[in-house]
């Protein structure tokens, strides 16, 4: 393949979250493939250190510029990357690419994690609705504004890549055509999570996601609290400080890991009796899986994306409305001590559906269409 791949993210590791392990892993697996790539990214300074492991190319944005001039400059980087017959695929900075098609005039491929707005509407505190109330609401002028660009950035997209049905659904109501929308889940090395039965156990309960209010973690720290229980939280976020005066102020027996290498959850995961995933909105959550790849019988919540990767009773459970989040991780945990094949199932799923080279390959042959 003679054309360059160029991916387009809003976050890259050192930071955390979805499209910054995403593009990450997205960059090793098309250097594996021989093909060439690149990524246009914020970062902060420290993160400039990072780059030095990788096998291609990382092109950084200083977030400590002001607003206006390194938005520009990623306009600018996005532009001049995606010249010459380049793939460009977004997986974040979508009006930054949008403003650079219409200038350099390129095409593209979105890769949506999810609805963004509402992301940045809570996590500045401007509104503390669940997503799907928040789709309903009259926004206030700035959201508004930034909502109608978010969408002609995916309308002017040739397609647009969505890891699960409730965010395909979400795209069309924001007026997405359904014609643009292919659905890719997202994936994980199963490699490098394999299904083991644990001989060890360290913790009762272990969580994986970035510490936002949404996540519902504090609602799984009273839990164990109350039940006596070891948890594991691993991930980092705004609200650690918060969780962790809690926990401390309960008693609880919790012990934050903050963002750890890969290798590193595995092991951890390996060590766990159940997984819980409380978060009131995912698009389809790589922890979950990787969790599930482990063999790990897990609880997360009906109602969002990982409602399209637990099959509920039968290799994991869901919180539904006649069964909340205590009765839930009770039924889990007192499953999990029974030999039940319950993880086998999960372990076997999540090979068959979250493939990372089979779902890379087709997020390739997408970008090959353009």
């Amino acid at each position: 393949m003679s054309r360059t791949v160029i991916v387009v993210t809003g976050i890259f590791p050192p930071d955390s979250g979805g499209p910054a392990k995403f593009s990450s892993e997205f960059g090793s697996w098309c250097t594996r493939k021989n093909l060439e790539i690149k990524v246009v990214t914020y970062s902060s300074n420290s993160s400039f250190l990072t780059d030095g492991d990788l096998k291609y190319p990382v092109q950084r944005s200083d977030r400590s510029n002001s607003l206006i001039l390194r938005y520009f400059r990623m306009i600018f980087n996005i532009g001049r990357n995606s010249r010459n017959s380049a793939q460009v695929l977004a997986a974040g900075a979508f009006l930054e690419t949008y403003f650079a098609s219409l200038i350099f005039r390129f095409r593209y491929v979105a890769k949506v994690p999810g609805d963004i707005v509402w992301e940045r509407a809570r996590n500045n505190q401007v509104s503390n609705l669940g997503i799907d109330e928040f789709q309903k609401v009259q926004l206030p002028f700035k959201y508004l504004i930034f909502r109608r660009l978010f969408t002609r950035s995916l309308n002017r997209a040739s397609d647009v890549i969505v890891p699960s049905i409730g965010l395909m659904q979400l795209c069309k109501g924001w007026g997405v055509p359904e014609y643009k929308l292919r659905l890719i889940r997202n994936s994980v090395a199963i490699e490098d999570f394999p299904a083991v039965k644990p001989s060890n156990i360290e913790f009762d309960l272990t969580t994986v996601c970035r510490l936002v209010s949404w996540k519902g973690v504090d609602a799984l720290i009273r839990y164990s609290s109350t039940r006596g229980l070891r948890m594991a939280v691993i991930g980092d976020g705004p609200e650690r400080q918060t969780l962790q005066n809690l926990s401390d102020s309960l008693g609880a027996q919790v012990k934050f890991f903050g963002d750890i290498p890969e290798r590193d959850v595995s092991k951890l995961l390996r060590k766990s009796q159940i997984f819980a995933l409380n978060s009131s909105y995912e698009g389809l959550p790589h922890a979950l899986v990787e969790a599930r790849a482990c063999g790990l019988i897990s609880v997360a919540r009906a109602g969002t994306g990982s409602a399209e990767v637990i099959n509920d009773g039968i290799d994991g459970f869901l919180v539904r409305n006649d069964r909340n989040l205590d009765q839930t991780l009770d039924l889990a945990l007192s499953t999990s001590k029974q030999p039940n094949g319950m993880g086998e199932k999960a372990s076997q799923d999540s090979r068959l559906r979250f493939s990372r080279e089979s779902n890379f390959q087709a997020i390739l042959e997408v970008l090959s269409e353009v």
